[in-house]
């Protein structure tokens, strides 16, 4: 199975909202750990989490290890939130739909799309 989690929040009452990102973490590092492809889409607000799992101490980092090469973060949105220089070369930058990620690709590819 092919599964892409897409990910468009960031904040919950003017922080970071770390119960989402974390059950992301965990359910798609479960489904590959059983053999399933997993990508984690970064759209819209939700790219400040590539530059904030980067960081050396951010809590979720041995979790997010597992799981860098698949993380897919839209171009324009990172450029929008000013993080795209912190980003590039670090996590895979994708501007496929006038500068967003297309999900009709994943779509094509036989992903299925779950939204958190």
């Amino acid at each position: 199975m092919k599964v892409a989690f897409l990910i468009f929040s960031y904040l919950h009452k003017n922080s970071p909202n770390i119960p989402v990102m974390f059950h992301t973490l965990l359910f798609a590092n479960e489904l590959k750990e059983k053999g399933d492809v997993v990508k984690i889409i970064l759209e819209g607000e939700g790219v400040l989490w590539a530059k904030d799992l980067l960081s050396e101490n951010h809590p979720l980092k041995n979790h997010f290890e597992k799981l860098k090469d698949d993380f897919v973060v839209c171009e324009a949105c990172a450029s929008m939130f000013n993080i795209k220089n912190e980003i590039e070369g670090k996590l895979k930058l994708e501007n496929d739909l006038f500068g967003h990620i297309s999900l009709k690709k994943y779509l094509d590819e036989g992903y299925q799309i779950i939204e958190l």
